[in-house]
């Protein structure tokens, strides 16, 4: 499972996480490119991507098209098949060019057989803080429409939807901390947790974390039980839309592979 967007993305991944391996012992903020290795017993890769990288310089970010790119090279070898999952998304940066794109580069790449699921935009930004943009009615109406053209040119393309607008916009007091006035998810490290059956442990994973902006960049290679501890994630918001993103990768026919 790849996913590509911003820190909404990785709540959405983490979730997933948890629920497939029944505990989450590695997290972080991380805004760059992480791969996991041997989840759900060895049978699951999850690699993750964070995009926008709005802290570079203009000049400096590398295009969605170069970050999807680097995404699907760290994350090979790969399944031409619905066995392999690509989630996209993200809060308000999305628009339907960038699923064009996911199309174009997964032709090229030979993987034009694989499950794309689209996360769609969200709320966020339109209630005033200090110190943060905040949305105008009529730029809320206008991410409204563009919400519609994302969904409708995902179902073009024969992409899955899970469509985050309108659950995030009636639940805008459920923001949980952070400046940015958009997550529904926070990480929480358990004080005392029982020990995970050793077979299903995240304490033998490998998180392969790749710290710069350019595709050639070295990766470092960690072990998770470097972290410490056990995590949740929690947000009822997030775990809506996460849920509705499991019943997107888990239709009868393949429920068995991600349990």
């Amino acid at each position: 499972v790849l996913f590509i967007g911003d820190s909404t993305n990785r709540g959405m991944m983490y979730f997933l996480m948890e629920r497939v391996n029944s505990s989450l012992e590695d997290w972080g903020k991380a805004h760059h490119t992480l791969v996991y290795q041997n989840l759900n017993r060895g049978q699951t890769q999850v690699s993750y991507s964070y995009y926008p990288q709005f802290w570079l310089e203009k000049s400096q970010r590398p295009t969605f098209r170069e970050a999807l790119l680097q995404l699907i090279h760290r994350s090979r070898p790969l399944l031409n098949s619905n066995q392999t999952v690509l989630v996209v998304g993200g809060v308000q940066w999305l628009n339907a060019k960038h699923l064009s794109t996911v199309q174009e580069v997964l032709d090229r790449e030979s993987l034009g057989d694989i499950l794309v699921v689209v996360k769609s935009l969200g709320m966020g930004f339109h209630l005033p803080v200090d110190g943060i943009r905040s949305l105008s009615l009529t730029e809320i109406q206008n991410l409204f429409r563009e919400n519609e053209n994302i969904i409708s040119t995902a179902e073009r393309l024969g992409f899955e939807v899970v469509d985050t607008f309108g659950i995030t916009m009636g639940r805008h007091k459920e923001f949980l901390a952070g400046r940015c006035a958009c997550h529904f998810h926070e990480v929480e490290k358990l004080r005392s947790s029982k020990q995970p059956d050793s077979a299903a442990s995240t304490t033998k994973w490998n998180r392969t974390a790749q710290t710069g902006p350019k595709p050639s960049s070295p990766l470092t290679v960690l072990h998770t039980d470097q972290a410490g501890g056990t995590f949740h994630v929690r947000g009822p918001v997030n775990r809506v839309y996460s849920e509705i993103l499991l019943s997107r990768l888990c239709p009868r026919s393949r429920e068995e592979v991600i349990r």
